[in-house]
């Protein structure tokens, strides 16, 4: 990337506070009846320290001259236009723009990391300035994350997916029936949905579903039926595993309500019956500031 960036977008969340409790005085009535004292102190520091920690991140970008877009989550916008992108949150708020960026650099800044996890995020608000100088500088680690390329056979769907794919039923108490297709072998499953991750995404939930971690320099990607319905007489042959960067996994619905979570449970896809997607190894990997 270049030494100075020369367009920067400050891409942040809204708290869960602020989302569920300020925005509506009678919810919050209502759930400082459920919830003890301590949950809402919880919060609410949470809330303070993610607006503390936006606030800084635009004072030192501004103390350093640069300039920057700023937006929030789930606005309309045109990613190529920025060379750098700063995400304030965690690993939701990172997601959401890194399914977005293909030429750009993601950077990403934990609000909270008392509370927030973070995986994808290098950077805390004690480490901020110290690393974006050396950004500014051009001596910061870049690291390239594959991500897989999700497409839907009638062309009305296509993205790059950086962390997991959850294909089910849109009830999480129905069974999701599908045809799963690897390499030459093509069967029909009934089981709680299907994983699909990257190298990156598999310590989540294709790990809990008894996948296993790959690790980063690895070109691989995995996939993990979870809960297969063991009836009498059915055998499966596709009950997991891990696959070359040149192979393809094919899923069709059968399902009247099938959907395609993508990255976390924010981007919900209709997967009707008869619909079909493909999963392979995207070309385009994804920048990410990883020091």
């Amino acid at each position: 990337m270049p030494s100075i960036p020369m367009n920067i977008l400050l891409f942040y969340k809204n708290s869960t506070y602020a989302g569920y409790f300020l925005s509506d005085r009678k919810r919050l009535a209502q759930l400082e009846g459920l919830l003890n004292t301590e949950e809402i102190k919880r919060f609410r520091r949470t809330h303070e320290n993610h607006c503390w920690s936006l606030s800084y991140v635009e004072t030192v970008l501004k103390h350093r001259k640069l300039k920057f877009t700023k937006a929030c989550r789930g606005s309309s916008l045109d990613y190529s236009r920025y060379d750098l992108i700063i995400t304030v949150g965690g690993d939701g708020t990172f997601l959401e723009a890194a399914r977005h960026v293909k030429e750009g650099t993601v950077w990403g800044i934990n609000s909270d990391p008392s509370w927030s996890v973070g995986r994808f995020c290098s950077g805390n608000p004690k480490n901020f300035e110290i690393l974006l100088d050396k950004i500014l500088a051009g001596k910061a680690r870049v690291k390239k994350f594959n991500r897989l390329s999700l497409s839907f056979s009638d062309g009305t769907q296509s993205m790059n997916v950086l962390n997991d794919i959850l294909i089910c039923h849109h009830n999480p108490g129905a069974m999701s029936r599908y045809f799963l297709t690897v390499g030459r072998i093509r069967e029909e499953q009934r089981s709680s949905g299907v994983w699909i991750a990257t190298n990156a995404g598999s310590s989540g939930g294709l790990h809990s579903a008894g996948g296993k971690v790959l690790p980063q320099e690895t070109q691989e990607f995995q996939y993990k039926p979870r809960e297969l319905y063991r009836g009498k007489n059915i055998h499966y042959h596709l009950k997991g595993g891990i696959l070359k960067a040149t192979q393809k996994i094919i899923l069709t619905s059968l399902m009247r309500e099938g959907v395609v979570f993508v990255d976390g449970s924010h981007v919900c896809l209709p997967f009707s019956f008869g619909a079909k997607i493909f999963v392979n190894r995207s070309s385009d990997p994804l920048k990410i500031i990883f020091e």
